[in-house]
């Protein structure tokens, strides 16, 4: 037999006998004990004998296992890779018997749920065909009852009809024959009414041709009478015309737009020039002060220094004096009054004549304060009215003017006079009747706008400090312009603008006034004192003149 050569299967086989030789020698064999044991019962034999010989028989079985292996190693090895090969084939067969035996039951577990949701359809669906087949039937049933239900209503509408039909013929025969029978009487009373009319036409006829003879007769008196009103018109046309070059009354509206220019030209001006005080004033505010007092009463309750209530009361008062000095002296009913002789008489006496006129209506007071205007004009010359407002703001307001800016100042202020004049002169010859009001009235909020105090929201006023107010006059901004028609009806031409007592502006810097004041005398009684203490001490000493004077 021919030798083979260790493969893996002759690998795996050598490792099975090792494996079950591993098994054996786990197997309980018979100790020596037990031979020895057993020896000892024969009584014939002693531990020596036994051993001898067992060892001769293991070391023939040896040799002989040795020869044996020797010998036929590669037929052993050939035979175990084949019967492991059968093996491992007899393993795969029934691996693939078990797998086929679970399909067949997974198949058979199939194909019976399979039947069973068959017969599931099959029953499924002779219930639907049955389900289909009762609504088929209760459709029929439904069309017949339906079609039957048509049938007789069409048989009940066709019979309504008819008696509708009936009746409605019975009632046109009988309108007919109503309609014919006032017909007949309608006609009887036209022929009445016609033959009337024919009689009455016949009647207007004959008078209207006695009108027409009378309408010929009164043709030719209106024809006298036009001619004679035509000759009359132009005569009155031509004694109006003389009247208004006597009594000319100038009705050009006045565009209330320039009032606001020239109140927004005081404030930049103001602005301007007034936002910083002359160094005078930092280094003598309280002289400056009683200065401006006798000047002018309104800044008695204005603390003059550097801080920011100062410089907002400051500049309203700057606008206050340049607005009442406009109205004063150039917005007056008869400006310029310093042409009028004794102008302090004779004005309050013009205005009082105006107000007497204007209140009996009609254009009496429009003509004649025209014709007064006039000869006003005529007295003034080359007066402009510029001398006297120039004069007056200057004298008050100098004190807080920079002298680097004063004649900036002078040029600003000329044109906003000028400008009033301009606006004046043909405001003050209108027909109606120009009223300027420079004095503030709180509760008139429609005439007068309180002045914005933005940015001076959050000034805090003690709960416990009370001011009184009422003595402190509302200061004008800029006056309450109001137009006085020949009706006697008042329109505003434009609202005044006013800085009111009551501000928390005006509140604070009168409550600043006053403390400034409190300290002010506090430090005058304290110098007073250390003057008075001085003189006591030096009085006191012993080489004091007082002392030996009167020793």
């Amino acid at each position: 037999m021919p030798k083979h050569t260790n493969g893996a299967r002759g690998g795996s086989t050598r490792r099975r006998d090792v494996t079950l030789d591993e098994k054996r020698d786990q197997e309980p064999r018979p100790s020596n004990d037990l031979v020895l044991s057993h020896g000892n019962t024969e009584g014939s034999r002693n531990s020596a004998a036994i051993l001898a010989s067992s060892n001769g028989a293991i070391q023939r079985l040896a040799a002989f296992t040795q020869y044996f292996e020797s010998s036929f190693t590669s037929d052993m090895d050939m035979v175990e890779r084949v019967y492991g090969t059968e093996v491992d084939r007899e393993a795969e067969i029934q691996r693939l018997n078990e797998a086929m035996e679970a399909l067949s039951n997974l198949k058979s577990e199939q194909m019976e749920n399979l039947r069973r949701e068959n017969e599931e359809l099959l029953n499924g669906q002779e219930a639907c065909d049955r389900e289909r087949n009762r609504y088929r039937t209760m459709q029929e049933e439904l069309e017949a009852q339906y079609a039957e239900a048509e049938a007789d209503r069409e048989e009940e509408y066709k019979r309504k009809l008819q008696e509708e039909k009936d009746k409605t013929q019975k009632r046109i025969k009988t309108s007919k024959a109503e309609i014919k029978a006032e017909s007949r009487e309608r006609v009887q009373e036209l022929e009445d009414q016609n033959a009337e009319l024919s009689a009455m036409n016949e009647q207007l006829k004959q008078r209207l041709s006695g009108i027409e003879k009378k309408l010929e007769a009164k043709k030719t008196r209106h024809a006298r009478v036009e001619k004679s009103l035509e000759e009359d018109n132009k005569q009155l046309t031509a004694e109006l015309k003389q009247l208004k070059s006597e009594f000319p009354v100038e009705g050009q509206p006045v565009d209330a737009e320039k009032f606001q220019h020239i109140s927004d030209a005081i404030k930049v001006v103001s602005s301007r020039y007034f936002q910083k005080l002359p160094a005078w004033a930092l280094t003598h505010p309280e002289r400056i002060h009683q200065d401006l007092s006798k000047l002018s009463p309104i800044f008695e309750s204005t603390p003059i220094w550097q801080s920011e209530i100062s410089e907002f009361l400051r500049l309203r008062h700057v606008r206050h004096v340049i607005s009442t000095c406009l109205c004063d002296f150039i917005w007056q009913p008869f400006f310029p009054q310093n042409c009028l002789p004794n102008r302090e008489v004779v004005s309050p006496f013009l205005e009082a004549v105006s107000n007497s006129l204007s209140a009996s209506g009609g254009r009496s007071e429009s003509a004649w304060r025209v014709l007064t205007l006039r000869g006003i004009d005529d007295l003034g010359g080359e007066s402009s009215g510029v001398e006297p407002v120039m004069h007056r703001v200057l004298e008050i307001l100098q004190p807080l003017i920079v002298p680097s800016e004063s004649a900036g100042f002078q040029k600003d202020l000329l044109k906003i006079i000028n400008e009033s004049i301009t606006l004046w002169m043909a405001a003050r010859k209108d027909e109606a009747r120009f009223i300027v009001e420079k004095n503030p009235d709180p509760s008139d909020k429609e005439n007068w706008q309180a002045e914005d105090t933005q940015g001076f929201e959050n000034v805090s006023m003690p709960p416990d400090e009370k001011i009184d107010t009422s003595s402190i006059t509302p200061l004008c901004l800029f006056p309450n312009i109001l137009q006085t028609t020949s009706g006697g009806q008042s329109v505003r031409v434009h609202q005044g603008s006013a800085l009111f007592p009551t501000s928390p502006v005006w509140i604070q810097a009168v409550l600043e006034k006053k403390e400034h004041e409190e300290e002010l005398a506090k430090a005058v009684s304290d110098a007073r004192w250390k003057v008075n203490a001085r003189r006591m001490s030096s009085s006191a000493s012993p080489n004091s003149p007082v002392k030996e004077r009167f020793s």
